[in-house]
């Protein structure tokens, strides 16, 4: 069993060696521990540091700064091809104390799970903000509401996969974080999942992806709403085809009745095409928009259909 620990870097020297030399030596189960370091076009010694270290047994260099998503499916695809059975990514800064890499891949050395999220304990973190912890938890909801599964930390970037997990991952919704997306897809793909709980160590610097309380927020939105769009284009479709028909259908009702109790029935001039030209209109949108949500979806299917056979592919060359 070949476990490979990836490190997405850019401009961490100072922090490094701490994040290194805090992994564990040996874990029961496992018969070799690698660590990959990923270098995202750092403008610093981190490639150097890196491979200066005795625990990294590859750099990943990036010719030019691509961000946290690419890094990362960058360091995805060198585990695979060090022939990883599972892979644990972690951060350069060790905001996750290595320690609880153990307890983070037993759900996947039992066959209980092919991807568990290390989950932060949000209220006993005090360096977080109290709006933070909330957005935190909100944001955690929603995701695990579109994944099915129970995440309490869906942004915590400390997660292990199986290698048959991590044959599934790629990131196309975001160059910002791989943390959402890879949720939505892999629960797209049936892949089991699990979380732990985790304790975090002290911040060394101030976050370079969360920026301001709103900032996190709207990026957050954004991201959440360009993958449902994306894994659920249906069910984007189908809402909004209610959302204009609902009023389509309660204005063209209205028409009618007072065509059909006044026009018909008493011979007195409605005076309300208004409301039938409008609520045509909107039944017409709200057609037209059902007819993209059933093509999206088929575009979807296709997609899924087209990656079994990428992972197919991938499990016959092996």
């Amino acid at each position: 069993m070949k476990l490979v620990v990836q490190i997405p870097c850019y401009n961490e020297e100072e922090f490094l060696p701490s994040a290194l030399n805090d992994l564990p030596e040996r874990i029961e189960g496992v018969d070799e521990i690698a660590v990959i370091v990923i270098d995202d076009g750092s403008a610093d010694r981190t490639a150097e540091v890196a491979k200066a270290h005795r625990r990294v047994a590859k750099v990943v260099r990036l010719p030019y700064h691509q961000g946290l998503a690419a890094a990362f499916r960058a360091g995805v695809e060198a585990a695979l091809a060090l022939k990883a059975d599972i892979i644990v990514n972690t951060d350069a800064d060790n905001q996750y104390p290595g320690r609880f890499i153990p307890s983070l891949i037993k759900p996947i050395l039992e066959n209980r799970a092919d991807f568990v999220v290390g989950a932060r304990q949000m209220d006993e973190i005090k360096h977080f903000s109290y709006w933070k912890k909330v957005f935190q938890k909100a944001g955690s909801g929603v995701i695990s509401f579109i994944c099915g599964s129970e995440i309490p930390d869906a942004t915590s970037g400390f997660r292990a996969f199986s290698r048959g997990a991590a044959l599934w991952i790629d990131v196309i919704a975001s160059n910002y974080t791989y943390t959402l997306e890879t949720l939505v897809r892999l629960s797209s793909h049936k892949v089991r999942m699990a979380h732990v709980p985790i304790s975090v160590n002290p911040p060394t610097r101030s976050s370079r992806l969360m920026g301001t309380t709103v900032e996190y927020v709207l990026r957050s939105t954004r991201d959440i709403l360009t993958l449902i769009y994306i894994y659920s284009p249906l069910r984007v479709f189908i809402w909004l085809a209610v959302l204009f028909g609902i009023p389509g259908l309660v204005l063209t009702g209205r028409f009618l009745y007072y065509y059909v109790t006044l026009t018909v029935l008493r011979n007195i001039p409605t005076g309300f095409e208004q409301s039938l030209t409008v609520g045509v209109g909107l039944l017409i949108i709200s057609f037209f928009t059902l007819l993209m949500g059933i093509t999206s979806n088929l575009i979807h299917t296709n997609r899924k259909l087209l990656e079994r056979l990428v992972i197919l592919h991938s499990k016959d060359r092996e």
